[in-house]
């Protein structure tokens, strides 16, 4: 089962402040603009939701009987050797997960069953 997340710690705040940076300077060169559409406004809002599509279908964790799997946007699946959950309140999960190089922090959403 593939759970989607926001990953947290170092790279997520590198990846995430890009992210924002983009959106940030679409606002300003639209609001800059003389012109009722700005084009190159709309064009770098356009990327941006693209960007964000693309990392939410891209970011996930899976559970199988081989081990569990990290997939960040960035990078191919990672075998990770260390799975658990470092914190929970309510509806969220935050997990450590470790791999061969890094310890990464997750932020996953829990889904009510029916």
């Amino acid at each position: 089962m593939k759970k989607h997340f926001i990953f947290l710690g170092a790279a997520g705040v590198i990846y995430y402040s890009w992210l924002l940076a983009l959106i940030f300077v679409a606002f300003i060169v639209g609001y800059e603009s003389n012109k009722s559409i700005s084009y190159p406004a709309l064009i770098l809002g356009t990327i941006f939701v693209i960007i964000v599509i693309y990392t939410w279908l891209n970011s996930y964790f899976q559970k199988e009987a081989s081990g569990d799997w990290l997939k960040l946007p960035y990078r191919q699946k990672i075998q990770l050797q260390d799975l658990k959950i470092k914190w929970q309140w309510k509806a969220f999960d935050i997990y450590e997960a470790r791999g061969k190089l890094n310890t990464y922090l997750l932020l996953a959403l829990k889904r009510k069953k029916k």
